[in-house]
């Protein structure tokens, strides 16, 4: 019984230490500053985001709109790598045109495509581009 306890663990660290290893090799892909001209559905459109990608955290920045956030890494999975987007400068609940959402990104090539979703006062927003390594 101990011997099988004692493998299963073994199992479990294996697994934990490969997904470990796939979630660092998808970041370490996307890690530096990318720019690019969004689209979006509604709302505001072809103005630039700069996403700036560290091994420790990453932030945006939307020039002509005068704002700019944080981004939360909530997870990756088959090259894909998911953040919460926290508006921190130039926010709706500050005065400003921005509100928080989420982010997804993929390496696409040489570049990075990017996607955005969220919603305010009951209606969606989406926006993409296809960032490149600035």
């Amino acid at each position: 019984m101990l011997r099988s306890m004692l493998g299963w663990t073994l199992v479990l660290f294996a697994a934990l230490g490969m997904q470990c290893g796939l979630a660092f090799a998808e970041t370490s892909k996307i890690i530096g500053t990318w720019t690019g001209t969004v689209h979006q559905n509604s709302g505001a459109s072809n103005y630039t985001v700069i996403m700036t990608i560290t091994s420790a955290g990453a932030e945006t920045d939307y020039p002509e709109l005068k704002c700019g956030g944080t981004l939360n890494r909530v997870g990756a999975s088959k090259g894909y790598v998911f953040y919460i987007e926290t508006i921190t400068r130039d926010g709706k609940s500050s005065g400003g045109s921005c509100i928080d959402g989420t982010v997804t990104v993929a390496p696409a090539g040489s570049n990075l495509s990017w996607g955005w979703v969220g919603s305010y006062q009951g209606k969606v927003f989406v926006a993409w581009s296809d960032l490149a390594r600035k």
